[in-house]
């Protein structure tokens, strides 16, 4: 009995990894331009997140190459201590969720590694142009600051849809109010 068991559960083991290696066409090179992002192998340091200068309040991006200004934004603590982070205009979404962060620090945004991730729609109600940092693998967030009046910082990540479309994230900014 015991080894027909073991035998099952062997068997759905090797079905769920070659089930989650069939997926899209991501492009698993390590080089620093692989997929046009940055290689999650050598992630930043602080003095390399230099493009807060570029970022526009109350937060912004570049997705993909093309330069995104959410046109409303705001902020939410959840009851973990998540800083909740939206960021709309018209249909496009960007939602950053950061656990427990600090001012000063670096938190890598890739697997849900410390329950900090982000995710791009760029249509609204669409769950296939959903992309999200945890699929990608990459990415980080820089606190700048973060005490009870405001959260802000920089970010950016890969990301990828469900289907397998990536998209970059790149040159990411917020500043948002506390209420």
């Amino acid at each position: 009995m015991k080894k027909i068991f073991y035998s099952i559960l062997l068997v759905a083991g090797i079905g769920c990894v070659v089930a989650s290696c069939s997926k899209g066409a991501y492009n698993a090179n390590t080089a620093a331009t692989a997929n046009g992002a940055i290689n999650p192998l050598t992630p930043l340091n602080i003095s390399q997140f230099d493009w807060i200068a570029s970022g526009r309040e109350p937060m912004s991006a570049n997705i993909d190459g093309v330069p995104w200004t959410a046109s409303y934004a705001t902020w939410a603590l959840d009851t973990f201590g998540g800083n909740m982070i939206v960021g709309y205009l018209g249909s496009k979404v960007m939602y950053l969720y950061l656990n427990q962060v600090y001012q000063g620090n670096i938190y890598s945004m890739s697997y849900h590694d410390y329950l900090t991730s982000g995710s791009w729609s760029d249509s609204v109600g669409n769950a296939y142009m959903s992309y999200f940092s945890y699929n990608g693998n990459s990415g980080e967030v820089y606190i700048t600051h973060n005490d009870s009046l405001y959260i802000q910082g920089m970010f950016y990540f890969k990301a990828i849809s469900e289907s397998g479309k990536l998209s970059v994230i790149s040159n990411g900014y917020f500043k948002l109010n506390k209420f």
